[in-house]
């Protein structure tokens, strides 16, 4: 049974003042809310089970999840950071490799997680990191991989100082990982940002021989950043044309500003 973990403790901070009301992942798209959107590309990907990982101010979530028997919620109590967060889901995703999501990029479909999947079971992998090529002067704001000539993961670094990333390669998002995963967490300290990163765990089990691909984004997919203003509002866009209901009306208003 595939498992997966969806990170939903962080507090919006880029999206305030209105996440200090609304989750970030409740925020609409279209007519549903972005975590509806995360939950189908879960499904459609084969994972049978969710661990969602939210912060106690976040109940709006579990209200929202109620009902829904896939689903089961794990408690962040102090906002360590992400890889703290996935460590809340020890003992629940049980002794597979499984699926983490990032809830604040959408990639429209399973293709991104698929592909780590099939990596995965193709190779006979530890895991598999999504990522796509970024600017050299944006590397500073991600985490990035470093590669051998095969595709396998040589070098994490979160967030490398300009001038000092090992390649253009910036984790998107999506991963596939062992179980050893949480062990790692466990030994990793603070990092960037006084937090325990999940790339400073992933470079511990790289170091300690685990092997895990960078799978790039197949080709025709793109990835949403829903977290940032000017995403979302993308974003909100873009979904809101691909629904049949609200399209006519939003193209309407695109022509009445174009014409007037």
């Amino acid at each position: 049974m595939l498992h997966a973990v969806i990170p939903a403790a962080g507090r919006g901070t880029r999206l305030a003042p209105v996440t200090r009301a609304v989750p970030k992942e409740l925020l609409p798209l279209g007519t549903r809310p972005v975590l509806d959107h995360v939950l189908d590309e879960l499904n459609a990907a084969g994972v049978a089970r969710v661990v969602l990982v939210a912060a106690p101010g976040k109940r709006a979530l579990l209200e929202h999840l109620s009902g829904n028997p896939a689903v089961s919620v794990a408690w962040q109590a102090d906002p360590l950071g992400l890889g703290d967060a996935v460590l809340q889901a020890e003992g629940e995703t049980g002794e597979e490799p499984f699926v983490v999501a990032l809830p604040d990029a959408l990639f429209g479909g399973p293709a991104a997680l698929r592909a780590l999947l099939d990596v995965v079971a193709a190779r006979d992998l530890d895991g598999a990191v999504a990522v796509e090529r970024v600017a050299p002067e944006r590397a500073s704001h991600y985490g990035i991989v470093g590669t051998h000539g095969d595709g396998l993961i040589r070098e994490l670094v979160e967030k490398p100082a300009p001038g000092t990333a090992p390649s253009d390669l910036a984790i998107a998002a999506r991963y596939v990982l062992p179980p050893a995963i949480f062990a790692a967490l466990r030994a990793t300290e603070a990092g960037s940002g006084g937090e325990v990163q999940l790339t400073d765990a992933l470079a511990r089990l790289v170091a300690a021989g685990a092997r895990i691909a960078a799978v790039p984004l197949p080709a025709g997919v793109r990835r949403q950043d829903v977290g940032s203003p000017a995403g979302y509002a993308a974003a909100f866009v873009d979904y809101a044309l691909a629904d049949p209901d609200l399209a006519p009306a939003v193209r309407d208003a695109f022509d009445a500003r174009r014409d007037g």
